[in-house]
């Protein structure tokens, strides 16, 4: 007999309990699985339509301005002068003049690319000399050397101003006895014709904020300044203290010095009326990002320091070059 207060059936009621659970459970899968489906459906309830894309952006457009409609009105005087002051450093321009760090440049307008006879041109330029010079070439070779033969051991930095470079390649032209013929009027407007797509793209958007001079030499690096200065500055400027002037002036001090004062130096008319103003840093870097705009006439032909930060180490190794100099940021 069973123990009072306990129910015999106990064991089955909890036996059935768990398979009526199980049944359930089953009968309500067999329902799900006939009521939804588990495939994809062939195509979607709900159609989104695609968005737009975007325009494609017109590509900025690269390299030089074209040269062709300014040579027959450049100055050949001003290119000879540019010439003078930046190139002969390096190149001779007589008929048979010998070669020097460069080659030779009389008649180098029609002449194969980087073969002049006697001169070792690197392999950075060597895989670019195809065909002869033409306006073009020498245009965008001016441009930006390293540009346009990357490694190229001419370590100069280019000519940006077009008018300059028309000037320098019509002069470059005469050095010739049989000067290449100007462009034509069809080949001018087939050059302006090309460039006219470039015009039209888009403007592009606004820069970035610039950093404020003070901003720059606090991070100036003077080592690089000298590299910069050596490279495309010692052709013209000593800075040693009590150096000779050369085609430039002397630079010793010259960070707070009087500007276009340095004795015993001629300087242009187009200079003379900014002479004996200080030269604050302020002013300095103005002079170097461009000095044909901030004299106009100047006779150094120099294209200027576009990059901010540049500039701001070629000020800071100035200011070392000094007996005082002055307090940077």
């Amino acid at each position: 007999m069973s123990k009072p207060g306990k129910d015999s059936l106990l064991g089955n009621k909890i036996a059935a309990g768990v398979l009526t659970a199980g049944l359930v459970l089953w009968a309500a899968n067999r329902i799900a699985d006939s009521v939804v489906t588990s495939e994809a459906p062939e195509k979607a309830a709900i159609q989104i339509a695609a968005l737009p894309s975007a325009a494609p952006v017109a590509a900025a457009p690269t390299g030089p301005e074209s040269v062709l409609p300014l040579l027959a009105s450049a100055d050949i005087a001003k290119g000879a002068a540019f010439v003078q002051q930046q190139c002969s450093a390096c190149h001779t321009v007589t008929n048979g003049g010998a070669n020097g760090v460069g080659p030779n440049l009389y008649g180098v307008l029609g002449a194969p690319m980087f073969a002049h006879s006697g001169f070792s041109f690197s392999s950075a330029v060597k895989a670019k000399a195809k065909g002869s010079w033409d306006f073009d070439k020498m245009n965008q070779w001016l441009y930006a050397p390293n540009d346009y033969a990357p490694g190229t051991g001419m370590s100069y930095a280019g000519i940006k101003n077009t008018q300059a470079r028309a000037n320098v390649i019509a002069y470059l032209r005469t050095l010739s006895i049989r000067p290449l013929p100007l462009p034509t009027a069809d080949e001018i407007k087939a050059e302006q014709a090309k460039a006219a797509p470039a015009a039209a793209a888009p403007a592009a958007a606004p820069a970035a904020p610039v950093e404020d001079l003070d901003a720059l030499l606090a991070k100036a690096d003077p080592a690089k300044g000298e590299a910069l200065f050596q490279e495309q500055c010692a052709a013209c400027h000593t800075i040693t203290k009590g150096g000779a002037n050369g085609m430039g002036p002397n630079l010793y001090g010259v960070v707070g010095a009087k500007a276009f004062s340095a004795p015993g130096f001629a300087f242009s008319d187009a200079v003379k009326s900014k002479a004996g103003q200080p030269w604050t840093l302020a002013a300095l870097d103005a002079w170097l990002k461009a000095p044909m705009t901030y004299a106009p006439g100047t006779h150094m032909a120099y294209p200027g320091i576009k990059n901010d930060q540049t500039r701001a180490d070629m000020i800071a190794y100035l200011n070392q070059n000094s007996a005082s100099p002055a307090k940077l940021p």
